[in-house]
Protein backbone atom coordinates (compact mmCIF):
# COMPACT_ATOMS: atom_id res chain seq x y z
CA UNK A 1 0.00 0.00 0.00
CA UNK A 2 1.35 3.82 -0.65
CA UNK A 3 2.56 5.53 1.79
CA UNK A 4 0.25 8.43 1.35
CA UNK A 5 -2.42 6.11 1.10
CA UNK A 6 -1.76 4.82 4.83
CA UNK A 7 -1.46 8.22 6.19
CA UNK A 8 -4.97 9.23 4.88
CA UNK A 9 -6.40 5.93 5.97
CA UNK A 10 -4.81 6.62 9.54
CA UNK A 11 -6.26 9.99 9.83
CA UNK A 12 -9.36 8.85 8.72
CA UNK A 13 -9.42 6.33 11.45
CA UNK A 14 -8.35 9.04 13.85
CA UNK A 15 -11.13 11.44 13.25
CA UNK A 16 -13.75 8.76 13.30
CA UNK A 17 -12.52 8.19 16.58
CA UNK A 18 -12.18 11.40 17.90
CA UNK A 19 -16.09 11.46 16.43
CA UNK A 20 -16.85 8.35 17.97
CA UNK A 21 -15.62 9.56 21.32
CA UNK A 22 -16.85 13.20 20.78
CA UNK A 23 -20.51 11.42 20.51
CA UNK A 24 -20.00 8.96 23.45
CA UNK A 25 -18.98 11.87 25.55
CA UNK A 26 -22.06 14.03 24.53
CA UNK A 27 -24.23 10.93 25.19
CA UNK A 28 -22.80 10.62 28.61
CA UNK A 29 -22.65 14.42 29.49
CA UNK A 30 -26.73 14.28 28.62
CA UNK A 31 -27.43 11.53 30.54
CA UNK A 32 -25.28 12.57 33.82
CA UNK A 33 -27.35 16.09 33.58
CA UNK A 34 -30.54 14.28 33.54
CA UNK A 35 -29.54 12.57 36.24
CA UNK A 36 -27.86 15.25 38.62
CA UNK A 37 -31.44 16.55 38.22
CA UNK A 38 -32.86 14.01 39.63
CA UNK A 39 -30.35 13.61 42.37
CA UNK A 40 -30.77 16.48 43.27
CA UNK A 41 -34.62 16.52 43.61
CA UNK A 42 -34.04 13.11 45.85
CA UNK A 43 -31.97 15.22 47.78
CA UNK A 44 -33.97 17.83 48.22
CA UNK A 45 -36.75 15.08 49.12
CA UNK A 46 -34.60 14.03 51.75
CA UNK A 47 -34.23 17.49 53.28
CA UNK A 48 -37.31 18.49 53.49
CA UNK A 49 -37.95 14.83 55.28
CA UNK A 50 -36.10 16.35 57.73
CA UNK A 51 -37.99 19.68 57.69
CA UNK A 52 -35.08 21.46 56.51
CA UNK A 53 -36.86 23.63 53.74
CA UNK A 54 -33.66 26.19 52.92
CA UNK A 55 -31.67 23.23 52.31
CA UNK A 56 -34.23 21.54 50.08
CA UNK A 57 -35.20 24.92 47.97
CA UNK A 58 -31.21 25.61 47.23
CA UNK A 59 -31.37 21.79 45.86
CA UNK A 60 -34.39 22.47 44.30
CA UNK A 61 -33.11 25.31 42.15
CA UNK A 62 -30.50 23.67 41.02
CA UNK A 63 -32.24 20.84 40.03
CA UNK A 64 -34.20 23.27 37.78
CA UNK A 65 -31.04 25.00 36.65
CA UNK A 66 -29.43 21.85 34.87
CA UNK A 67 -33.05 20.61 33.79
CA UNK A 68 -35.61 23.49 33.73
CA UNK A 69 -38.13 20.38 31.96
CA UNK A 70 -38.05 18.28 35.01
CA UNK A 71 -41.77 18.66 35.84
CA UNK A 72 -41.41 17.04 39.85
CA UNK A 73 -39.24 19.80 40.89
CA UNK A 74 -41.74 22.25 40.29
CA UNK A 75 -44.22 20.76 42.44
CA UNK A 76 -42.28 19.90 44.67
CA UNK A 77 -40.28 23.24 44.70
CA UNK A 78 -43.91 24.66 44.98
CA UNK A 79 -44.99 22.89 48.66
CA UNK A 80 -41.64 24.13 50.09
CA UNK A 81 -41.72 27.93 49.39
CA UNK A 82 -45.26 27.59 50.18
CA UNK A 83 -43.81 26.03 53.81
CA UNK A 84 -41.26 29.05 53.59
CA UNK A 85 -44.23 31.43 53.28
CA UNK A 86 -43.70 32.72 49.72
CA UNK A 87 -47.36 32.20 47.99
CA UNK A 88 -46.23 34.29 44.81
CA UNK A 89 -43.41 31.49 44.59
CA UNK A 90 -45.57 28.92 45.20
CA UNK A 91 -48.55 29.42 42.74
CA UNK A 92 -45.41 30.60 40.13
CA UNK A 93 -44.29 26.99 40.26
CA UNK A 94 -47.62 25.64 40.18
CA UNK A 95 -48.52 27.21 37.16
CA UNK A 96 -45.30 26.02 35.10
CA UNK A 97 -45.75 22.37 36.54
CA UNK A 98 -49.62 22.69 35.13
CA UNK A 99 -48.79 23.49 31.84
CA UNK A 100 -46.71 20.52 31.66
CA UNK A 101 -49.38 18.21 34.22
CA UNK A 102 -52.71 19.92 33.72
CA UNK A 103 -54.41 17.12 35.44
CA UNK A 104 -52.91 16.62 37.96
CA UNK A 105 -55.21 16.75 41.34
CA UNK A 106 -52.83 18.13 44.38
CA UNK A 107 -51.78 20.36 42.23
CA UNK A 108 -54.71 21.33 41.46
CA UNK A 109 -55.80 22.62 44.85
CA UNK A 110 -52.90 23.35 45.73
CA UNK A 111 -53.31 26.42 43.90
CA UNK A 112 -56.81 26.85 44.22
CA UNK A 113 -56.29 26.88 48.03
CA UNK A 114 -53.73 29.39 47.50
CA UNK A 115 -55.94 31.43 44.82
CA UNK A 116 -58.40 31.62 47.66
CA UNK A 117 -56.19 32.44 50.45
CA UNK A 118 -55.10 35.35 48.16
CA UNK A 119 -59.10 35.94 47.13
CA UNK A 120 -58.19 35.29 43.59
CA UNK A 121 -61.87 33.85 43.76
CA UNK A 122 -63.00 33.68 39.85
CA UNK A 123 -60.12 31.43 39.73
CA UNK A 124 -60.36 29.43 42.63
CA UNK A 125 -63.39 28.59 40.44
CA UNK A 126 -62.00 27.61 37.60
CA UNK A 127 -59.50 25.06 39.64
CA UNK A 128 -62.64 23.73 41.68
CA UNK A 129 -64.90 22.89 38.47
CA UNK A 130 -61.74 21.14 36.89
CA UNK A 131 -61.03 19.26 39.57
CA UNK A 132 -65.06 18.53 40.44
CA UNK A 133 -64.42 16.85 36.78
CA UNK A 134 -61.48 15.29 37.25
CA UNK A 135 -61.70 11.37 38.58
CA UNK A 136 -59.52 11.67 42.12
CA UNK A 137 -55.86 10.53 42.42
CA UNK A 138 -53.66 8.39 44.59
CA UNK A 139 -52.22 10.89 46.74
CA UNK A 140 -50.18 11.31 50.03
CA UNK A 141 -50.60 15.26 50.46
CA UNK A 142 -52.94 16.52 53.47
CA UNK A 143 -54.69 19.49 53.36
CA UNK A 144 -56.39 21.63 56.09
CA UNK A 145 -60.12 22.34 55.17
CA UNK A 146 -61.31 26.25 56.07
CA UNK A 147 -64.14 27.39 57.70
CA UNK A 148 -65.85 30.31 56.43
CA UNK A 149 -64.99 33.35 58.40
CA UNK A 150 -62.32 31.52 60.49
CA UNK A 151 -58.94 32.76 60.49
CA UNK A 152 -57.40 28.85 61.37
CA UNK A 153 -57.55 25.71 59.46
CA UNK A 154 -59.69 23.15 61.40
CA UNK A 155 -60.08 19.29 59.54
CA UNK A 156 -57.16 17.65 58.39
CA UNK A 157 -57.73 15.57 54.79
CA UNK A 158 -56.45 14.43 51.44
CA UNK A 159 -57.81 14.40 47.76
CA UNK A 160 -58.01 11.19 47.61
CA UNK A 161 -61.01 8.93 47.32
CA UNK A 162 -64.33 9.74 44.91
CA UNK A 163 -66.25 11.54 47.74
CA UNK A 164 -65.58 15.21 46.86
CA UNK A 165 -67.71 16.58 49.24
CA UNK A 166 -64.58 19.11 50.02
CA UNK A 167 -64.66 20.78 46.44
CA UNK A 168 -68.21 21.32 46.69
CA UNK A 169 -67.77 22.82 50.08
CA UNK A 170 -64.93 24.93 48.75
CA UNK A 171 -67.05 25.89 45.89
CA UNK A 172 -69.52 26.91 48.12
CA UNK A 173 -66.83 28.92 50.28
CA UNK A 174 -65.88 30.89 47.30
CA UNK A 175 -69.22 31.68 46.05
CA UNK A 176 -69.72 33.04 49.68
CA UNK A 177 -66.86 35.57 49.26
CA UNK A 178 -67.81 36.67 45.46
CA UNK A 179 -71.52 37.28 47.66
CA UNK A 180 -73.61 34.91 45.26
CA UNK A 181 -75.29 33.27 48.20
CA UNK A 182 -77.69 31.19 46.52
CA UNK A 183 -74.91 29.55 44.41
CA UNK A 184 -73.08 28.46 47.53
CA UNK A 185 -76.11 27.35 49.21
CA UNK A 186 -76.63 24.76 46.20
CA UNK A 187 -72.83 23.78 46.31
CA UNK A 188 -72.72 23.30 50.12
CA UNK A 189 -76.32 21.34 49.50
CA UNK A 190 -74.06 18.86 47.19
CA UNK A 191 -70.81 18.76 49.82
CA UNK A 192 -73.68 17.81 52.55
CA UNK A 193 -75.48 15.29 50.24
CA UNK A 194 -72.28 13.31 49.61
CA UNK A 195 -71.07 13.84 53.28
CA UNK A 196 -74.25 14.54 55.90
CA UNK A 197 -71.98 13.62 58.90
CA UNK A 198 -69.72 16.97 58.51
CA UNK A 199 -70.88 19.66 61.00
CA UNK A 200 -68.64 22.26 59.58
CA UNK A 201 -70.37 22.02 56.29
CA UNK A 202 -73.65 22.71 58.00
CA UNK A 203 -72.21 25.71 59.69
CA UNK A 204 -70.75 27.58 56.49
CA UNK A 205 -74.12 27.18 54.43
CA UNK A 206 -76.02 28.41 57.76
CA UNK A 207 -74.00 31.28 57.50
CA UNK A 208 -74.55 31.64 53.72
CA UNK A 209 -78.00 31.70 54.29
CA UNK A 210 -77.26 34.13 57.20
CA UNK A 211 -75.39 36.75 54.73
CA UNK A 212 -78.89 35.53 52.04
CA UNK A 213 -81.11 36.93 54.93
CA UNK A 214 -82.78 33.55 54.82
CA UNK A 215 -82.48 33.73 59.39
CA UNK A 216 -84.60 30.74 59.98
CA UNK A 217 -82.46 28.50 57.42
CA UNK A 218 -79.08 29.73 59.64
CA UNK A 219 -80.57 28.51 62.56
CA UNK A 220 -81.74 25.42 61.41
CA UNK A 221 -78.27 24.34 60.31
CA UNK A 222 -76.30 25.61 62.92
CA UNK A 223 -78.74 23.54 65.53
CA UNK A 224 -78.38 20.86 62.67
CA UNK A 225 -74.83 21.04 63.36
CA UNK A 226 -74.79 20.91 67.46
CA UNK A 227 -76.66 17.63 66.61
CA UNK A 228 -73.41 16.26 64.56
CA UNK A 229 -71.43 17.80 66.93
CA UNK A 230 -72.72 19.21 70.62
CA UNK A 231 -69.41 21.24 70.78
CA UNK A 232 -69.13 22.94 67.97
CA UNK A 233 -67.87 26.66 69.06
CA UNK A 234 -69.03 28.18 66.16
CA UNK A 235 -72.18 26.75 65.49
CA UNK A 236 -72.99 27.92 68.96
CA UNK A 237 -71.15 31.51 68.26
CA UNK A 238 -73.45 31.91 65.11
CA UNK A 239 -76.31 30.66 67.19
CA UNK A 240 -75.44 33.60 69.80
CA UNK A 241 -75.11 35.93 67.34
CA UNK A 242 -78.62 35.32 65.54
CA UNK A 243 -80.05 35.29 68.95
CA UNK A 244 -78.70 38.74 69.59
CA UNK A 245 -81.09 40.67 66.26
CA UNK A 246 -83.87 37.67 66.59
CA UNK A 247 -83.90 36.50 69.83
CA UNK A 248 -83.07 37.77 73.36
CA UNK A 249 -79.97 39.01 74.46
CA UNK A 250 -79.82 37.33 77.62
CA UNK A 251 -80.06 34.39 75.27
CA UNK A 252 -77.15 35.45 73.27
CA UNK A 253 -74.86 35.62 75.85
CA UNK A 254 -75.71 32.62 77.07
CA UNK A 255 -75.23 31.32 73.94
CA UNK A 256 -71.70 33.40 73.51
CA UNK A 257 -70.46 32.24 77.21
CA UNK A 258 -70.96 28.25 76.00
CA UNK A 259 -69.11 29.14 72.65
CA UNK A 260 -66.20 30.51 74.90
CA UNK A 261 -65.97 27.53 76.69
CA UNK A 262 -66.03 24.61 74.00
CA UNK A 263 -63.29 26.54 72.39
CA UNK A 264 -61.48 29.19 74.77
CA UNK A 265 -59.04 30.28 71.95
CA UNK A 266 -61.94 31.69 69.54
CA UNK A 267 -61.48 35.55 69.86
CA UNK A 268 -64.80 36.34 67.90
CA UNK A 269 -67.16 35.57 70.72
CA UNK A 270 -65.90 37.66 72.82
CA UNK A 271 -66.05 40.24 70.94
CA UNK A 272 -69.52 39.83 70.54
CA UNK A 273 -70.39 39.64 74.32
CA UNK A 274 -67.85 43.11 74.22
CA UNK A 275 -70.82 44.51 71.79
CA UNK A 276 -73.57 43.43 74.01
CA UNK A 277 -72.29 44.80 76.99
CA UNK A 278 -71.30 47.96 75.55
CA UNK A 279 -75.00 48.23 74.28
CA UNK A 280 -76.55 47.76 77.91
CA UNK A 281 -73.97 50.87 78.94
CA UNK A 282 -71.75 48.54 81.08
CA UNK A 283 -68.81 49.66 79.43
CA UNK A 284 -65.88 48.80 81.55
CA UNK A 285 -66.80 45.16 81.07
CA UNK A 286 -67.20 45.41 77.37
CA UNK A 287 -63.53 46.62 77.54
CA UNK A 288 -62.61 43.52 79.49
CA UNK A 289 -63.92 41.47 76.70
CA UNK A 290 -62.26 43.52 74.07
CA UNK A 291 -59.14 42.30 76.02
CA UNK A 292 -60.07 39.18 75.99
CA UNK A 293 -60.26 39.12 71.85
CA UNK A 294 -56.79 40.88 71.01
CA UNK A 295 -55.00 38.56 73.87
CA UNK A 296 -56.15 35.94 71.38
CA UNK A 297 -56.13 37.73 68.10
CA UNK A 298 -53.82 41.04 67.93
CA UNK A 299 -54.21 41.07 64.32
CA UNK A 300 -57.74 42.30 63.61
CA UNK A 301 -58.39 46.00 63.48
CA UNK A 302 -62.25 46.21 64.47
CA UNK A 303 -61.33 44.95 67.78
CA UNK A 304 -58.80 48.06 68.60
CA UNK A 305 -61.47 49.84 66.60
CA UNK A 306 -64.34 49.12 69.12
CA UNK A 307 -62.21 49.27 72.21
CA UNK A 308 -61.09 52.79 71.04
CA UNK A 309 -64.85 53.60 71.02
CA UNK A 310 -65.56 52.38 74.16
CA UNK A 311 -62.85 54.23 75.78
CA UNK A 312 -64.11 57.42 74.40
CA UNK A 313 -67.41 56.73 76.43
CA UNK A 314 -65.28 56.61 79.37
CA UNK A 315 -63.57 59.48 78.26
CA UNK A 316 -60.24 58.09 78.12
CA UNK A 317 -59.56 59.62 75.24
CA UNK A 318 -55.65 59.01 75.19
CA UNK A 319 -55.91 55.52 75.53
CA UNK A 320 -58.64 55.77 72.76
CA UNK A 321 -56.13 57.46 70.39
CA UNK A 322 -53.89 54.52 71.14
CA UNK A 323 -56.45 52.34 69.96
CA UNK A 324 -57.19 53.71 67.15
CA UNK A 325 -53.49 54.22 65.74
CA UNK A 326 -53.15 50.65 66.59
CA UNK A 327 -56.12 49.82 64.27
CA UNK A 328 -54.60 52.26 61.46
CA UNK A 329 -51.04 50.51 61.84
CA UNK A 330 -52.98 47.35 60.82
CA UNK A 331 -55.38 48.66 58.18
CA UNK A 332 -53.75 51.62 56.65
CA UNK A 333 -57.01 52.28 54.34
CA UNK A 334 -59.52 51.89 57.70
CA UNK A 335 -61.44 54.96 57.12
CA UNK A 336 -63.66 54.41 60.08
CA UNK A 337 -60.73 54.58 62.40
CA UNK A 338 -58.91 57.58 61.04
CA UNK A 339 -62.76 59.25 61.25
CA UNK A 340 -62.86 58.07 65.11
CA UNK A 341 -58.99 58.87 65.70
CA UNK A 342 -60.29 62.49 64.25
CA UNK A 343 -62.78 62.91 66.38
CA UNK A 344 -60.96 62.06 69.28
CA UNK A 345 -58.46 64.77 68.24
CA UNK A 346 -60.82 67.05 68.09
CA UNK A 347 -61.95 66.45 71.51
CA UNK A 348 -58.58 66.98 72.78
CA UNK A 349 -58.33 70.19 70.95
CA UNK A 350 -55.52 69.12 68.26
CA UNK A 351 -57.42 70.82 65.29
CA UNK A 352 -55.10 70.77 62.89
CA UNK A 353 -54.19 67.20 62.90
CA UNK A 354 -58.26 65.88 63.16
CA UNK A 355 -58.69 67.85 59.89
CA UNK A 356 -55.71 65.65 58.60
CA UNK A 357 -57.71 62.71 59.86
CA UNK A 358 -60.91 63.61 58.44
CA UNK A 359 -59.06 64.25 54.93
CA UNK A 360 -57.20 60.89 54.92
CA UNK A 361 -61.12 58.88 55.74
CA UNK A 362 -62.10 60.76 52.79
CA UNK A 363 -59.25 59.68 50.66
CA UNK A 364 -60.47 56.03 51.44
CA UNK A 365 -63.88 56.90 51.22
CA UNK A 366 -64.81 59.67 48.92
CA UNK A 367 -68.36 59.98 49.93
CA UNK A 368 -68.31 60.12 53.78
CA UNK A 369 -70.44 62.39 54.80
CA UNK A 370 -69.63 62.26 58.42
CA UNK A 371 -65.99 62.98 57.77
CA UNK A 372 -66.92 65.96 55.48
CA UNK A 373 -69.20 67.39 58.03
CA UNK A 374 -66.79 67.12 61.36
CA UNK A 375 -64.21 68.29 58.94
CA UNK A 376 -66.05 71.76 58.45
CA UNK A 377 -66.67 72.20 62.21
CA UNK A 378 -63.00 72.14 62.59
CA UNK A 379 -62.17 73.99 59.32
CA UNK A 380 -64.63 76.37 60.64
CA UNK A 381 -62.79 76.79 63.87
CA UNK A 382 -59.94 77.30 62.48
CA UNK A 383 -60.85 80.28 60.61
CA UNK A 384 -60.84 78.69 56.81
CA UNK A 385 -64.32 79.48 56.64
CA UNK A 386 -64.13 79.04 52.93
CA UNK A 387 -62.89 75.23 52.93
CA UNK A 388 -65.62 74.45 56.20
CA UNK A 389 -68.58 75.83 53.43
CA UNK A 390 -67.50 73.31 50.92
CA UNK A 391 -67.23 70.24 53.24
CA UNK A 392 -70.45 71.39 54.34
CA UNK A 393 -72.34 70.95 51.28
CA UNK A 394 -70.08 67.98 50.67
CA UNK A 395 -71.91 66.37 53.57
CA UNK A 396 -75.21 67.18 52.55
CA UNK A 397 -74.63 65.78 49.28
CA UNK A 398 -73.45 63.00 50.70
CA UNK A 399 -76.58 62.51 52.88
CA UNK A 400 -75.79 64.32 56.47
CA UNK A 401 -77.98 66.06 58.31
CA UNK A 402 -77.01 69.61 58.35
CA UNK A 403 -79.12 71.99 61.10
CA UNK A 404 -80.17 75.19 58.74
CA UNK A 405 -78.24 77.65 61.47
CA UNK A 406 -75.13 75.77 61.53
CA UNK A 407 -74.76 76.29 57.58
CA UNK A 408 -76.02 79.80 57.82
CA UNK A 409 -73.43 80.45 60.40
CA UNK A 410 -70.15 78.87 58.13
CA UNK A 411 -71.43 79.49 54.45
CA UNK A 412 -73.45 83.19 55.40
CA UNK A 413 -76.19 82.08 53.31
Amino acid sequence: MPYKLTIIIHLIRRIFTLILLSVISLNLTFGQLKKSARIYHEEAEQALSKKNHARALELLNECLRIDPYFAAGYYTRGMVKEQLMNSDGALTDYNIYLEMRPDHNEVLFSRAILRFNKGQYELVKSDLQKLILLPAGETTTIFFQHDLYSSSANKIFTTQGSNKAYLFNYVGLTETMLKNFNAAIIAFDSAITLNPKDADQLVNRGLAKLSNEDFNGAKIDFQLALTLNQDHSLALYNLGVLAKTHGSLEDSEKLLNEAIERNPDLPYPHAQLAYLKYSRGDFKNAILEYDKAILIDSTDADYYLNRGLVKEKLKAYTSSLSDFTKAISIKPDFEKAWFSRGNVLTKLNRLEEAVEDYSLAIIYNPHYAAAYYNRALDRNKLGRTSEACEDLLKATEYGQAVDTKIKLKICKQ
